[in-house]
């Protein structure tokens, strides 16, 4: 159970806590798949219920299994997997979570081909409690260099779909305490050096119950979210503004709808012209998605001056016009009458 396996080129990371309900089909998920070359690595952060029972009754050496003490939390687990991983890729997998079979040899035959990209996530099925499929998570897999700058708003990957390089976790200084938004800060992070990808394969069954709704809802959440944007902000140049960062999270969460647009352009303006100096993103692509998001957001505000709001602003350049959105802004302007 104990014995460690020698150099396996993949590390999947589970970290657990009372996770006696599904651990076992997660754990079985794992062992099933096509490429063989892993170890799973199984943190119990402190279980008081059966979970240690199940990991132990799987007969399996490619098990690695290791007990804190008491519960530590989700922040210290995910660094002491990084700290304690040997594969050179490192691929995470919720205990209540099923892996696809296929999923751990598409995502390293991924990076064998993209030596760019360093983390690579992919879509999700969404089951319930008892496994029943109830929807598709389907994700952004644009090209490389749009998921980067998306990552600006929003996080893009199901986290229990990555698979990133465990070097790269290092170099950029592994998991922080962000929670409950801590995969967000890491992918963040990664992006700004390093590639980041979708594959568009479903690479996990993503298990919505009611111990993780919650969470996803949470106000540390939001303040997590928010933290991370004041980051972002200061990577850009842009002194810290909580009003800032407030009109820049209700753009991540589309809480925009029936506001006034006038702060979201000038946030976005302001986003345009900090990157124009520090140049962290592509210029013309970085001010193309600057103008598709104030597009969304001038299309959820009912106002007969939409073609004015469209073409009068610092992000307005005509080889970013689209016969779709004129179609709309004319659809929109004739409804709103």
């Amino acid at each position: 159970m104990d014995k460690t396996v020698s150099k396996p080129y993949v590390t999947v990371f589970m970290a657990v806590y009372n996770g006696d309900l599904y651990i076992k089909d997660s754990i079985q998920s794992v062992l099933d798949q096509s490429y063989s070359d892993f170890e799973l690595l199984i943190i119990n952060d402190g279980s008081t219920d059966a979970t240690v029972a199940i990991i132990e009754q799987f007969n399996d050496s490619r098990i690695r299994l290791i007990n804190n003490e008491t519960n530590k939390g989700l922040s210290y687990t995910r660094e002491l997997g990084i700290q304690q991983a040997q594969g050179i890729y490192y691929a995470i997998l919720d205990s209540d979570d099923i892996a696809s079979p296929d999923r751990l040899q598409l995502q390293v035959a991924y990076f064998e081909s993209h030596p760019e990209v360093h983390l690579c996530g992919g879509h999700a099925r969404i089951i319930d409690g008892k496994g029943a499929e109830t929807g598709f998570m389907k994700i952004d897999t644009g090209t490389v260099q749009d998921m980067g700058i998306n990552m600006l708003f929003g996080n893009p990957f199901i986290n229990s779909s990555l698979m990133m390089n465990r070097e790269t976790i290092l170099a950029v200084g592994g998991y922080r305490n962000f929670a409950p938004a801590e995969d967000y800060d890491l992918s963040y992070r990664i992006s700004l050096k390093y590639g980041v990808a979708n594959l568009d394969h479903v690479l996990v069954s993503y298990r919505v119950h009611d111990t993780n709704i919650s969470t996803l809802q949470s106000d540390g959440m939001v303040a997590a979210e928010k933290d991370i944007i004041s980051e972002m902000h200061s990577n850009l140049g842009i002194p810290s503004d909580q009003t800032l960062i407030r009109l820049h999270h209700e753009i991540i969460c589309h809480t925009f709808k029936g506001k006034e647009p006038s702060g979201y352009i000038k946030l976005l303006e302001l986003l345009k012209a900090s990157n124009s100096k520090v140049k962290i993103y592509p210029e013309r692509r970085f001010n193309e998605i600057l103008f598709e998001k104030w597009f969304a957001i001038i299309r959820q505000k009912s106002n007969k001056n939409i073609f004015s709001l469209y073409f009068k602003n610092e992000l307005f350049e005509w080889s970013f016009v689209t016969p779709k959105q004129i179609r709309k802004l004319i659809k929109q302007a004739l409804f709103n009458r």
